[in-house]
């Protein structure tokens, strides 16, 4: 945990290196000439535009839908947003764009309490630092200046719920109200590529089911996508259209989505990570994180040789 300093300097062929944190960071050790050319084994999860689409049948008043709101309202404000299995794009069907925004203004305005986590009924705490405060707001700006817009929240300090309940302008504290932001071009090279690391997102309106897909594989490589829909058709087009980019995706609808672990929760053994941009590793559970961490030499010889060398009866020998 911090700086590796110079530990990738004594490391060599033999030995594995698991790394989470952000794609700069990971591009930088990668680049060490131990693991370039002297072949550390390292393996990445790194920060990514993770995408939840929502299907064309989907619309407001359907299971799908509410579920499809409830999931983003819950990952915008866990963990403030600082976490690697947040949703940054919301991709929804052009047509459903503007209800999209409404139902997700609505939910956080009944759900998202921001302030002091010791005071009760607060939902959303303060971002790690002051530092990260004004680098999640540069980034917004950076990405309200390439053609996005501001569908709900503000950059202004938000009111704040403090310790003794009293409600009031945040004067102190990294603290940031939960951010929608719109877009008129869906292909702005911004939203696809451009990670706030906060509690924002953005809606992207999309034209049929390819065109979904393409604007998922956009993000060049992510951990997880969600896709909402009662359809088996679409799920099927969506799920296999975007399954290459995505380490894993959640495919939810009525029947999954009280019990579904959900979008930023993945369970042990399944694999958490992603390619391209994602970092092309992940955290591993079960026997599959044991094989992981293996090192695999193939033996070949007569049985009685395999039989000594091993420790193990092979069959034919003595």
């Amino acid at each position: 945990s911090g700086s590796a300093r110079d530990l990738l300097d004594h490391l060599d062929y033999r030995d594995a290196v698991s790394f989470t944190g952000s794609a700069d960071t990971a591009n930088a050790l990668k680049a060490h000439p131990n693991v370039a050319r002297g072949g550390i084994r390292f393996t990445s999860e790194a920060d990514s535009l993770n995408a939840a689409i929502l299907g064309p049948g989907a619309v407001p008043g359907t299971p799908e839908f509410d579920a499809y709101v409830k999931s983003l309202v819950t990952e915008m404000p866990a963990k403030a947003g600082q976490k690697c299995t947040s949703i940054p794009r919301a991709i929804v069907p052009k047509a459903l764009v503007e209800d999209g925004v409404a139902a997700v203004g609505a939910r956080i305005r009944e759900r998202v309490v921001v302030g002091d986590p010791r005071a009760e009924g607060v939902t959303m705490g303060a971002l790690a630092s002051l530092e990260q405060l004004n680098a999640v707001r540069a980034v917004v700006q950076s990405m309200l200046d390439a053609g996005g817009e501001l569908a709900y929240g503000t950059l202004d300090s938000p009111r704040v719920k403090q310790a003794d309940g009293s409600v009031g302008v945040a004067e102190e504290g990294a603290f940031m109200a939960p951010v929608l932001l719109s877009w008129a071009d869906a292909d702005a090279e911004a939203v696809h590529s451009l990670e706030a690391f906060g509690p924002v997102s953005s809606v992207i309106g999309y034209e049929d089911l390819d065109d979904a897909v393409r604007l998922a594989a956009k993000g060049a490589g992510s951990l997880v996508a969600t896709v909402a829909t009662n359809d088996p058709a679409a799920a099927q087009a969506l799920v296999t259209g975007i399954a290459a980019h995505h380490g894993r995706v959640l495919v939810l609808n009525r029947e999954d989505a009280r019990t579904s672990t959900g979008h930023g929760s993945p369970v042990p053994h399944l694999i958490h990570g992603g390619p391209g941009r994602a970092g092309g590793g992940g955290g591993l559970g079960g026997i599959r994180s044991v094989l992981h961490h293996m090192q695999r030499t193939a033996i070949q010889g007569s049985p009685n040789m395999l039989t000594s060398v091993t420790g193990v009866w092979h069959t034919g020998a003595d």
